[in-house]
């Protein structure tokens, strides 16, 4: 009897200890994604994704001017970007919280669109 104890408990201690076993820590708290779209002297566009240690990535997306309905399928492909990357997050157990549009703002003779997503997890 004695010869099965030692090696039980020694079992249970070591698969007790296993739970207190340090894992590598997921990013968790807020993110913001944002689109950002200036129209001016020349074009651009861009999506920003902060992530909650402040850390920050920056994809151009090729914008160019033109008539205005070049200008709108130019803005669709930026909301497209957005959505992507948005989806590309959810798949890793992010969860979109809030979205923030600014619609157009003029600076100038400079337009401004941005529109800034926060995610979750």
């Amino acid at each position: 009897m004695r010869k099965l104890f030692l090696p039980t408990a020694l079992l249970l201690a070591a698969a007790g200890s296993w739970g207190f076993h340090s894992k590598v820590a997921e990013p968790v708290g807020q993110m913001m994604v944002i689109s950002n779209v200036s129209i001016g002297f020349d074009a651009q566009a861009s999506i920003v994704v902060i992530a909650p240690d402040g850390t920050q990535k920056e994809k151009t997306i090729e914008f160019s001017k033109g008539s205005a309905k070049k200008v709108a399928a130019n803005m669709t492909e930026v909301h497209k970007a957005a959505l992507v990357t948005i989806n590309e997050y959810s798949r890793s157990g992010w969860h979109l919280v809030s979205v923030a549009p600014s619609g157009l703002t003029n600076g100038g003779n400079t337009f401004f669109s941005q529109n800034v997503y926060l995610l979750e997890k």
